[in-house]
């Protein structure tokens, strides 16, 4: 099947709203003749869904006050946003709409946009919130929708820093910064998975917007996220947080060398770390003087994340030699570099100090010699040279390192011996003191549960007094308020709780911190609580089809789990459960948070028994039972969804319900309740089927009129709901005639065009066309049959130009014939005439003219009225060029003549003749011949000369003119000639006729001048003379 034409929402008289209501304006009759159907696009899957069809009923307008069919309610949009305020009115006549902000007409701002389905305000602003009111109002009564419009900035957040590549054991702060609605409030996540506070772990500020991470480890590494919510708003943003082993490392490094005095030197010292650490420097143990006149130290970090040092020393003296280390530090830990810059010199050894050193851990002794060259650097303890044991080792720079130092080994004095010269040494004398770190036993608690004591000890076995012992929970120091008492002692402390609770459950940390070191154990306390019930679960009833929570809270540490169970009975209430089962959990069920149970959809076969159970490992479990009953709200179980009447037959319309006892029926056409008593047209029967538990209803209508074609619906109501059943009658009766037009008309054909408002609700099957003259009867029609219902116009051919006609129209379906449709008449337009001019006659009238006469063309084949003719004529003699000349004139009646001028003398002519009408030229007559009357001879004969004289005879020769100058028959020539004597009198004119080209002169005068001139004549008479031939006779 083709697929079917979207609807087009702009520019015409349909309207989509954003929330998917389609609305039409100015309803006309052929839009009950679709059927409309919904069709969804998924925004992400591309899935496309199509609803089931409907179709609408349109009944002829009625005076009415205005009904709003959709209206708006209060809101919360977010600012920036777009919003649609629906207002959809009908009514007749049709309605104004007038919308109100706070009571006051709109303000004139381009984002607010009324259209027929309500009122469009872009781009949101703060002030835009208020209260809306649309007015409906035409002449017979007005409506008014009100709401309340809460316009919200919405939430940004900011996560910072956005990401960070930071080392194990540094602090990491991630701040959450939200713009937008006040009473706002954040949870963070890493890895999805929400973060709660521990000894790394903690949440600050007023709206949880900061977050601590301390000593961060490498599993606190992710992505992490800051959440904003507020009532239906959420907002978030991300940051990648990467721990990794960030202990600096040297990368790069000086050596050792020899300067002499006042030769610069410069030493680098490079180290990676994350972050990055800082370098310092020291020269044997003491900060690098920095005298700006002669040594500077500078520091910088490298695009790959290292930092870069140098000690530069312009002009060295012997006391800048010695010792150089380069310490790289940063939060997770630290690394050392060092080697021995020798400046020539009298050697000698700069006083040190004493050391301390920290039992266990490595201790170097550097000394402190200066001065260049020397020959060894040795140490001794109590006149041994050193190393004495594996823990001792003693460098070629001098430095000594003691590795695990003990306290009753290591402790007491060492002397450095440099050998400057054979048996020459000098020397310098360390103390190192060891200091011993506390050392806490292992302790633990125990479990425990509420209301119970708890005593635990933090015990220190070793270390240098005094001791220092403090406690921490959850990384926060344990305030007095806490229920928690501490007693300390010198080397012990003891934290005591006399009634443990569920808010003691935490880490606990014990400090112990002494001159050598700070040292920490951390063990956790786990308070459990047996499950109980917050609130237990009660009898309770379910309505069919709606949502249900049968309420059941708990708590106790570990959290309980809560179980739910189910046991059908015979009637619910009723008798003793049967088996208990676990109830399946489904998108349909579901236990909430709190442990209620959810039933998203109560049906028949969840009443019965449940029970509620909870346990968490810790003491008993804990039920409680209860009974759902499932009471039915009325429905509609059975009802067409459509159907079909003939109008002027009985139709009825079933409906059944059931649900709770009792049940009323409620029969509505469109939104008004159908009352037999005021419509007698209309009768209602209900039966009850107590078998059954159903309701019959039966809705007659006697007879359906077309204005029942509309949906009808059938209402079951009861205490517990109402269902609807919704009909759609269709009453079918012989289709409306076509409303015909004419869209094009020529000479011989018309286009026709028509529109079919009303189908009679079945589909057109076919149309008729009749036409015909119109002085004709109907019984002389012409027509066309069975024309497709997919057309919508037509052609009529085969007419006659210039002529009336009438035409109608009807349709069909499956039901009948329609009405005749308005009959049109219909001029068809002028064509060439189809006949030529009759009864063509040619008179000859002059030698240059010629009369033509001739009559209309037949009446049948002029085709419109005759403008006028086109006479056509040509010489038809040799040399013509066989073209017509054309002179036109205008008609004057059914007779008409016409004198060709100007032709030439004596000349056959062909003439035809043509009559026009405003289309054009109709066909030529048949050429008819004549010619014009003869003329005299417009030349005289050629080469008129004397070949022959003597005293009393001459012989005078010609030529014949040129015939196109003889203008008709040439009978013959005349020769004129005349004395003319010497006093110059002329003698007596003679002339002599003759069909030849030549003439004897006899009889003439001795030794006399003659003139002659000679022409041509013919029946018209004689043509023009010859010029004068002058001659002379001869003398005797």
């Amino acid at each position: 099947l083709p697929v079917p034409p979207l609807l087009s929402y702009t520019g015409n008289r349909f309207f989509l709203t954003s929330f998917g209501a389609l609305y039409f304006s100015e309803v006309q009759k052929e839009d009950a003749l679709s059927t409309y159907r919904c069709i969804t696009k998924h925004k992400y899957s591309g899935e496309t869904r199509q609803s089931n069809g409907a179709r609408l009923s349109v009944m002829d307008p009625t005076e009415s006050t205005p009904s709003v069919l959709d209206s708006f309610q209060s809101g919360e949009v977010q600012m920036g946003h777009s919003v649609e305020l629906p207002c959809v009115a009908s009514g007749y006549p049709n309605p104004t709409i007038r919308w109100l902000k706070d009571g006051r007409p709109l303000p004139a701002d381009s984002r607010w946009t009324r259209r027929i389905t309500g009122l469009t305000v872009s781009d949101l602003r703060l002030e835009d919130s208020g209260n809306y009111i649309c007015e409906v109002t035409n002449s017979f009564g007005s409506k008014e929708v009100t709401g309340h419009l809460n316009v919200i900035d919405p939430l940004r957040v900011t996560l910072s820093p956005k990401n960070l590549k930071t080392g194990i054991s540094s602090t990491v702060i991630l701040s959450c910064a939200v713009q937008g609605s006040p009473h706002f409030m954040v949870s963070w996540y890493r890895n999805t998975e929400s973060v709660l506070p521990d000894q790394h772990f903690s949440i600050q500020g007023a709206h949880n917007e900061t977050l601590f991470i301390s000593a961060a480890q490498k599993r606190h590494s992710g992505a992490y996220q800051c959440f904003a919510t507020r009532k239906g708003q959420t907002a978030q943003d991300f940051s990648i947080i990467l721990l990794e082993d960030g202990t600096p490392r040297i990368v790069a490094s000086f050596s050792e060398r020899v300067v002499v005095p006042g030769e610069p030197f410069s030493l680098m010292c490079a180290a990676k770390g994350a972050p990055p650490p800082t370098i310092t420097w020291t020269l044997d143990d003491e900060p690098v003087a920095r005298d700006l006149s002669r040594v500077r130290a500078s520091q910088y970090t490298l695009s790959d994340g290292s930092t870069v040092s140098h000690v530069n020393v312009s002009s060295p003296q012997i006391r800048d030699g010695g010792v150089y280390r380069c310490a790289a530090r940063n939060s997770a830990g630290s690394a050392e570099y060092q080697a021995r810059i020798n400046v020539r010199g009298p050697p000698r050894i700069r006083p040190m100090k004493n050391i301390t050193a920290v039992a266990g851990r490595n201790s170097f002794i550097n000394c402190r010699v200066i001065g260049y060259p020397y020959y060894s650097i040795n140490w001794y303890k109590e006149g041994l040279l050193l190393p004495d044991n594996h823990r001792q080792v003693v460098y070629e720079n001098g430095t000594l390192k003691l590795s695990d130092v003990q306290k009753g080994m290591d402790e007491g004095a060492y002397v450095c011996s440099v050998l400057i010269q054979p048996q020459l040494f000098i020397t310098q004398t360390v103390y190192i003191t060891v200091k011993v770190p506390p050392l806490i036993q292992p302790f633990d608690f125990p479990p425990t549960s509420i209301g119970k004591l708890m005593y635990i000890a933090c015990v220190v076995s070793s270390g240098d007094m005094p001791i220092r012992i403090t406690w921490r929970k959850d990384g926060q120091e344990i305030v007095a308020s806490s229920g928690i008492t501490i007693d300390t002692k010198e080397f012990m402390s003891s934290l005591q709780i006399s009634k443990v609770s569920l808010k003691h459950n935490g880490n606990y940390t014990c400090i112990a911190s002494n001159d050598a070191a700070t040292v920490s154990t951390e063990r956790q306390l786990t308070v459990t609580v047996p499950p109980r019930f917050v609130v237990q679960p009660n009898n309770q009833d379910g309505i069919y089809g709606k949502a249900g929570i049968l309420n059941c809270s708990v708590d106790g540490y570990p959290p309980p789990k809560v179980m739910w169970k189910h046991a059908k009975a015979a009637l619910a209430g009723i008798g003793n459960p049967q088996q208990y089962h676990p109830v399946p959990l489904t998108g349909r069920i579901q236990i909430m948070g709190n442990g209620s149970l959810l039933i998203r959809h109560v049906l028949e076969e969840d009443r019965g028994f449940y029970l509620c159970q909870a346990s968490n490992g810790v003491g008993s479990d804990i039920s409680k039972s209860m009974v759902l009953t499932v009471k039915i709200p009325a429905m509609i179980t059975s009802h067409p969804n459509t159907t079909m009447a003939k109008k002027g037959h009985l139709k009825e319309l079933n409906c059944t319900a059931r649900g709770e006892w009792p049940i009323i029926i409620r029969w509505e056409k469109g939104d008004t309740v159908i009352d037999p008593d005021r419509n007698p047209r209309y009768s209602i029967i209900t039966s009850p089927n107590e078998k059954t538990d159903e309701v019959l209803s039966t809705l007659k209508l006697k007879p359906a009129e077309r204005e029942d074609s509309v949906f009808f619906s059938c209402h079951a109501i009861n205490s517990y709901g109402e269902g609807r059943g919704l009909i759609q009658l269709t009453v079918q009766e012989p289709p409306d005639p076509p409303e015909l037009e004419v869209r094009e008309v020529k000479d011989r054909s018309m286009n026709l065009r028509w529109t079919q408002r009303f189908d009679g609700n079945s589909v057109i099957t076919s149309y008729d066309i009749e036409y015909k003259n119109k002085t004709d009867t109907w019984e002389l029609k012409h027509a066309t049959r069975n024309i497709s219902p997919s057309n919508n116009q037509a052609n009529i051919v085969d007419l006659h130009p210039a002529s009336v006609y009438s035409i109608r129209m009807y349709s069909y379906n499956s039901i009948g014939k329609s009405e005749a449709s308005k009959e049109l008449t219909i001029s068809t337009e002028e064509a060439q005439p189809d006949g030529p001019p009759m009864e063509v006659i040619l008179q000859p009238v002059t030698s240059q003219s010629i009369r033509v006469t001739w009559k209309a063309p037949r009446k049948e084949l002029q085709n419109g009225v005759i403008r006028g003719y086109q006479i056509g004529y040509r010489e038809n003699g040799p040399g013509s060029n066989g073209q017509y000349s054309i002179v036109e004139m205008k008609a004057t009646g059914d007779s008409e003549v016409y004198t060709l001028d100007n032709l030439k003398k004596f000349a056959q002519y062909g003439v035809v003749v043509q009559a026009f009408n405003r289309a054009g030229t109709g066909p030529s007559s048949s050429e008819i011949n004549a010619t014009t009357l003869e003329d005299v001879p417009s030349q005289p004969p050629q080469n008129v000369r004397a070949i022959s004289v003597t005293s009393d005879e001459a012989v005078i020769t010609w030529a014949e003119p040129p015939r196109m100058t003889l203008h008709g028959v040439l009978k013959g020539y005349r020769v004129v000639f005349w004395a003319v004597f010497p006093d110059g009198e002329w003698g007596e004119m003679q002339n002599i006729t003759t069909i030849k080209e030549q003439v004897e002169l006899k009889g003439l005068e001795k030794f006399t001048n003659y003139s002659i001139q000679v022409l041509a004549y013919t029946q018209a008479g004689d043509g023009v003379r010859s010029n004068v031939l002058y001659i002379q006779t001869r003398e005797d």
